[in-house]
């Protein structure tokens, strides 16, 4: 049987509407369902996504509130302390779009997105696109809205959209989308609008794939060659000046097709590693807002202070990836005894003083891949331990392994390291690196830190456990995982969904494939000159949005 028609479509708020929540209808179509591309979407009055407090999120009481002051206000500069640095101000040098590193909030303010992820609802609506459709999951035209120009006045026309696709998949290139671009069979330029992409296999969820990554962001033709030091794009911001771990300073874009936004006139990020430092960069006015994936201690201290903290909801949680190529954790039995064997309630009390929410599911309650009866296992220490001893005795000696780890995450390793010491056969060294993540994508580690946490389980859940696939960390195999994340990313309807992740949910448990601790906390703490906070995909600012009152 041939697939309905997917279709994304965003609602845009009028030049002088302040966004508002809802979708449209197209004319006696149906509404549309979580998971499933519908036609019913159209482009008018109402918002992509919605006011603060209602995409993605929640906001303490107080400051930042959607109706706090009536209308936004133009003008003004607003502070982001950001926790890691961007990769570069090129998408070609960006990591994946992720509030928990620096390239998400830098590659919307200068790029915006031709397709956008709602944080609440994982639903995707267009933004600088107009459309994106299928009718078999294969052939997707993506339409572009009409007029649109870069910031340097150039066209926004699907030539250009061709032009940087090609780019990320250039010979030797080192662009984090390789594996999208190589799921592009063949990208055809219909009209100035119109571009046909053809997958190399089917995929319902394409379109997420294309919200998550940095073929999300468009480089002006005019400057695809010098987009590391001076990136043209059709975001809300423009480039001013990049003082690497000091300071990038944005101004805005007069030319952006969603006037009278953005209302700053100017952004400037800086990244400030250390959490305490951020904090206190906050109290001291040297920014307006924060933003915080990791440091529980810095969270509570906001809080208690009076600040208002808008945190993204998400699944899955802060985690640490285990090498299955290599020994120790090539062998099923030692993943299990660190599974049974580690009690993350204590390590919760231990290194975050019991303020992380434990993960106890990958699926967090209230999202649609959730079942309480797919959990972790709880503690289990006499099997933990006899787990172990089967290793020791068949290779003549303790089962050792290092964690490889960032300074954010140090207490938390270090952690794990003293409540596994407590077992017989078992020793554990921890490494710190200010940069692990290089390594642990090369495969040259035995646990490393990581995050296994996502708004919808595709593609993130795809891209990390699927054989084979660049960002599979882990080297994670399993044909019966890998057949029903297949199923879950072409699957016509949610139910269908379901199904494929609980079995990709309870296969990946029962392999012990990563070790998930808690929750991520992917937060925007602000003073109360902040208003109307929302995020895209796991907690990235939505910079075109965000207003201040002075």
């Amino acid at each position: 049987m041939t697939p309905a028609a997917r279709d994304v479509r965003a609602g845009r708020p009028n030049a002088a509407a302040r966004p508002r929540a809802g979708r449209l209808g197209r004319p006696g179509g149906p509404r549309s369902l979580p998971g499933r591309w519908s036609s019913t979407i159209a482009v008018g009055v109402v918002a992509l996504l919605l006011a603060a407090g209602c995409a993605g999120g929640s906001s303490a009481d107080g400051p930042g509130g959607a109706a706090a002051d009536g209308p936004p206000r133009s003008g003004g500069t607003l502070t982001l302390l950001n926790q890691t640095e961007t990769q570069g101000v090129s998408p070609f040098k960006m990591q994946i779009i992720t509030g928990t590193r620096g390239d998400g909030v830098v590659g919307f303010s200068l790029y915006g997105g031709l397709v956008l992820q709602d944080a609440a609802t994982g639903e995707v609506s267009t933004s600088l696109a107009e459309s994106l459709d299928s009718t078999d999951d294969v052939n997707w035209t993506l339409k572009l809205r009409p007029g649109l120009v870069f910031s340097d006045g150039t066209p926004f026309d699907a030539a250009a959209v061709k032009l940087n696709w090609e780019r990320h998949g250039a010979p030797q290139s080192t662009s984090s989308s390789l594996a999208q671009v190589k799921a592009i069979a063949s990208t055809t330029v219909v009209d100035a609008q119109t571009v046909r992409v053809t997958l190399t296999a089917p995929n319902g969820q394409w379109p997420r794939a294309l919200a998550g990554n940095t073929i999300n962001f468009i480089v002006s033709p005019s400057s695809i060659d010098k987009a590391d030091t001076a990136p043209v794009g059709a975001g809300p911001f423009t480039f001013k000046e990049w003082v690497r771990d000091d300071h990038l300073t944005l101004v805005r874009n007069p030319k952006y097709v969603d006037a009278p936004r953005p209302y700053l006139d100017q952004l400037v990020i800086r990244p400030i590693p250390d959490a305490g430092q951020r904090y206190n960069g906050l109290v001291s006015g040297q920014g307006q807002i924060e933003y915080n994936s990791a440091d529980f201690d810095s969270l509570a201290r906001a809080t208690e202070a009076g600040y208002a903290t808008y945190t993204t909801k998400l699944s899955g949680g802060m985690a640490f990836v285990l090498n299955n190529s290599r020994a120790p954790f090539n062998d099923v039995r030692v993943r299990r005894a660190v599974l049974l064997g580690l009690d993350v309630k204590l390590l919760n009390d231990l290194a975050q003083g019991g303020r992380a929410t434990v993960a106890t599911t990958i699926a967090a309650p209230d999202t649609p891949f959730y079942d309480p009866a797919i959990a972790y296992p709880a503690t289990d220490r006499a099997q933990a331990q006899q787990l172990l001893d089967q290793v020791s005795a068949e290779k003549g000696g303790p089962v050792t392994f290092t964690i490889l780890v960032n300074p954010q995450n140090r207490a938390t390793a270090e952690g794990i390291q003293t409540l596994l010491s407590e077992y017989k056969n078992i020793a554990v060294s921890v490494t710190v690196s200010d940069s692990p993540q290089p390594t642990i994508v090369q495969g040259d580690y035995d646990m490393g830190v990581s995050g296994n946490f996502f708004v919808d389980p595709e593609p993130k859940i795809y891209d990390a456990f699927h054989t084979g696939n660049p960002r599979n960390t882990s080297r994670y195999s399993n044909p019966t995982v890998d057949a029903a994340l297949e199923k879950g990313r072409s699957a016509q309807n949610e139910s269908d969904r379901k199904a494929a992740y609980a079995v990709v949910q309870k296969g990946l448990i029962d392999d012990a494939a990563t070790l998930t601790l808690w929750r991520l906390p992917s937060s925007l703490t602000h003073d109360d000159t902040v208003r109307d906070i929302s995020t895209i995909e796991d907690g990235v600012l939505r910079t075109d949005l965000v207003w201040t009152t002075k």
